[in-house]
């Protein structure tokens, strides 16, 4: 568009000499300031401005203008008012806009993060004032003869200290749809990642040479689509000579979610520098692997990575930290497929299936050998094919399938590992090699390391080479494995495992197995000495030199099931800083709230962490702390969608069945409880069965299951509980006491929530009354809507014979939905002949 010459010629002091642009709301013009001597530029509004908010944003620009003063920033030196019309007399900057300096110019890779340096310690200064860009992009950016970049244009910045109220919606859509981020694009709030974003389109395009997203023909508003909902174009599809370390960075520049980009334009200096000063104007790719293996890990300074290298190794350890915290690489969440092997194989009966539980076990290792990676637990349905199966784990939120196919010949096998990506079904990378059955141990190890070789270098950790167990312990190893998905352990794999140990003790493997097998018997018997045994271990661990991430994992893996739960918040924080995949981190966290009672926070994390990465687990945390918050409709309906995709987790049956027994859907109860293998059953679902017979009167047959239940855990509290309150309902008070008594005993010095109900019930039972009802308060006060703290406080109550306050927390049972069969214990009928007791109460227990 055509430029008219100015129709004034001078403004107070400065005379105009020539327009060097406009746009739809304001003209600048070249001026010369006749008291200083010196050339300045002046924007000014346009008479014809269409925008109603056009005087207010130049006079925003003029107040945020004056806050800044940095070499990277064209700078305000006077603001002009005359009436209702106001010109911001600013530096005048010889050169050109970024925009017409990359057709221009033909730059070195140095020259170009020599400007982005520069424009990041700009972004920085601004940010640091709270002042976001909101509009950066190639023509707000200028560049001297001398090649200094200056930003310029914060005529829609936004200061984070200003009344949201004040950026109207005309605001919130100005600007370029190509630079803008995501987040801005859709009206939400922002912060200065949101400038991050278009920091990224920017370096893009100038390192190379291409635009991140493709306008096509659809237009502005598709452009805008691509932008908040598609993928960018691999960087190093634009330049395939691009530095690894570089396409990382723009990756990270680019996430969708702020959070997913790096914290500081500050962060994206401090890398870029250490690039530059480690000889970054190289663009081979002999220099993108030499500088990826330097930011791997601290430069040794006693040794010579590379002669050329040397001099900069101090600098670059400075540097290291910087680039490190802001290449966080996403979150991998890798799924193991069914092994498939064709031919036989010679040796005993099992050996196909032998030869099977090595290469899945070693495909699931190797996902330990690789940074932020999360190993995701995976069953194919009977019958399902493979498009079904990688449906299934598209599902699950799995960004990565492991799948590996042997030919097999005797003793020898072909095998074929492929990494598949179960978005579009393709294969990311594959290879293949022979090995001999026979030879299981060095099978293992290869197969391993092959797979974590399909994954990016910068992914891979540095791990110490594994000593070879003899063929003996290798078995037993074996063995013990082949029974973990089963869940046939015994407390004898754990004693192996253990001696395995002290004479592997740098094997991660073995750790990890001891770990799980030790986790899984405590879920079947409630026996905490199965932690205890796990969490003796770690402390051995650490002292044997074992990987700290690991260490750490392990540890509050175990915690997430102790009572001593006074470390878990440090070993938290610990582990969030070695960048673990974060929908791993806040199932865990879920798990740990579950335990401390704090159910609405456990509820949100299981939200968040089924929201990053769709799974089965993730849902059902969610609807065990629905449940517990005595949110049964919700639970129900959370339990349903999750046992439509994933029929066989048994977990989710023995909750559906406390819910329906809870509300006294008696047969959809014992439905869902039997739904389980009798096999696969726990201690709990067991206990749960005894409940439902117990609530069918069936005193006897209840008597005889929580005695099943002992047989598996000889002192698991609940059931003892249990038996001494169906002693109550056949009249044996004598025998109901001694189990009271025998909870109080195991009870003793227990912190746990559950231990404090039971054994809070049983010095009501057994005239402590007042012990009782202290022990029910504080549940209460921590836990106030856990639906057990609220039945075992009104049992409490009602046996201490405070009517009133027994009333109020079976109204709250009633009105949540518990059926009124679980209020028949004789405590609660003793509510029947009290006048204080609500038509509700009486109808439900006096029956």
């Amino acid at each position: 568009m055509e430029v008219a010459e100015p129709d004034v010629q001078q403004l107070g002091r400065y005379r105009i000499e020539r327009t060097l642009g406009a746009g739809g709301m304001g003209i600048v013009y070249l001026a010369q300031d006749s008291k200083l001597q010196r050339p300045v530029a002046i924007k000014k509004l346009r008479k014809d401005s269409t925008s109603s908010t056009a005087a207010q944003r130049i006079q925003s620009e003029a107040q945020l203008l004056a806050q800044l003063n940095h070499p990277n920033i064209v700078q305000l030196h006077d603001v002009l008012e005359e009436g209702d019309s106001i010109a911001l007399v600013m530096e005048y900057v010889e050169g050109t806009t970024l925009q017409q300096w990359m057709r221009e110019h033909t730059p070195s890779l140095q020259q170009k993060l020599d400007l982005l340096i520069q424009i990041c310690n700009g972004l920085t200064e601004a940010h640091s004032l709270g002042i976001i860009h909101r509009d950066l992009k190639p023509d707000n950016i200028l560049i001297t003869n001398s090649g200094v970049a200056k930003i310029t244009d914060f005529g829609i910045a936004k200061s984070l200290q200003q009344d949201v109220d004040s950026i109207t919606r005309e605001d919130q859509v100005a600007g370029t749809v190509d630079a803008m981020s995501p987040e801005q694009l859709q009206g939400y709030p922002l912060d200065p990642r949101s400038d991050l974003f278009s920091l990224g389109t920017i370096t893009y395009e100038l390192l190379c040479g291409a635009k991140p997203f493709e306008k096509g023909d659809g237009g502005t508003m598709a452009l805008a689509h691509k932008v908040v909902s598609d993928p960018h174009i691999p960087p190093q599809l634009a330049w395939p000579k691009l530095p690894e370390p570089l396409a990382v960075l723009l990756d990270k520049l680019l996430g969708k979610l702020p959070e997913q980009r790096p914290d500081s334009a500050a962060q994206v200096a401090e890398a870029l520098t250490l690039l530059q000063q480690l000889g970054a104007d190289s663009e081979s790719r002999e220099f993108s692997a030499t500088v990826t293996q330097l930011l791997r890990k601290p430069p040794n300074k006693r040794k010579r990575l590379f002669a050329a290298l040397a001099g900069l190794a101090v600098l670059a350890i400075a540097g290291y930290w910087g680039w490190k915290e802001f290449t966080k690489l996403e979150p991998q969440y890798i799924a193991v497929l069914p092994v498939e092997i064709n031919g036989e194989v010679r040796g005993e009966d099992n050996a196909k299936a032998l030869t099977a539980t090595i290469v899945r076990q070693a495909l699931m290792n190797a996902t330990s050998q690789l940074k932020a990676s999360a190993l995701v637990s995976f069953t194919p349905k009977e019958g399902q094919d493979f498009d079904a199966q990688l449906q299934a784990l598209r599902n699950k939120g799995v960004t990565d399938a492991l799948f590996a196919r042997l030919e097999c010949a005797q003793v020898r096998c072909e095998i074929e590992l492929q990494r598949i990506g179960p978005v579009d079904s393709q294969i990311k990378q594959q290879t293949g090699f022979a090995f001999l059955v026979d030879k299981r141990q060095e099978a293992e190890y290869r197969i391993g390391n092959s797979t974590a070789a399909l994954f990016p270098q910068s992914y891979a950790k540095d791990t110490a080479e594994l000593k070879l167990m003899p063929d003996s312990d290798y078995s037993e190893y074996l063995n013990i494995v082949s029974r973990l998905e089963s869940k046939g352990n015994t407390a004898e794999d754990l004693t192996k495992l253990k001696e395995l140990t002290n004479t592997y003790p740098n094997n991660p493997n073995l750790y990890r197995i001891f770990t799980q097998v030790a986790t899984d018997l405590f879920v079947l018997t409630n026996e905490q000495q199965y932690i205890q045994e796990g969490l003796d271990l770690v402390g051995k661990a650490k002292s044997r030199g074992i990987d700290k991430s690991l260490a750490l994992e392990i540890e509050l893996w175990l915690r997430t099931y102790s009572d001593d739960s006074n470390q878990f918040d440090e070993l938290w924080t610990q582990l969030n800083k070695q960048k673990s995949p974060s929908a791993a981190m806040l199932a865990k966290y879920s798990r740990f709230l579950f335990s401390k009672g704090d159910y609405e926070a456990g509820q949100r994390y299981a939200e968040e962490a089924e929201a990053l990465n769709p799974s089965a687990d993730s849902l059902y945390l969610v609807a065990l702390h629905q449940t517990a918050s005595g949110n049964y409709d919700s639970a129900r309906l959370t339990l349903n969608k999750l046992l439509e995709n994933y029929s066989r987790h048994w977990s989710s049956y023995s909750l559906l069945g406390a819910i329906e027994g809870e509300v006294g859907n008696l047969s959809a109860a014992e439905k869902a409880f039997t739904s389980i293998p009798e096999a696969l059953r726990s201690w709990r679902t067991q206990s749960n069965l005894g409940a439902l017979y117990f609530l069918q009167q069936k005193y006897v047959e209840a008597l005889k299951t929580y005695q099943q239940v002992l047989k598996k855990a000889p002192e698991n509290i609940p059931a003892i509980g249990q038996i001494a309150e169906t002693y109550l309902m056949l009249g044996e008070s004598e025998k109901a006491k001694k189990e009271f008594l025998r909870v109080v005993e195991l009870t003793e010095n227990k912190e746990a929530p559950d231990m404090l109900r039971y054994r809070a019930i049983a010095l009501a039972n057994l005239g402590e009354v007042s012990m009782g009802i202290a022990l029910a308060h504080a549940l209460l006060k921590k836990s106030p809507d856990d639906t057990d703290v609220k039945y075992s406080a009104a049992q409490i109550y009602a046996i201490a014979g405070e009517w009133r306050s027994a009333n109020y927390f079976l109204e709250q049972l009633l009105q949540q939905g518990m059926s009124a069969d679980w209020f028949r214990l004789p405590a609660f009928r003793r509510l029947c002949a009290r006048e204080s007791t609500t038509v509700a109460v009486t109808t439900a227990v006096c029956k």
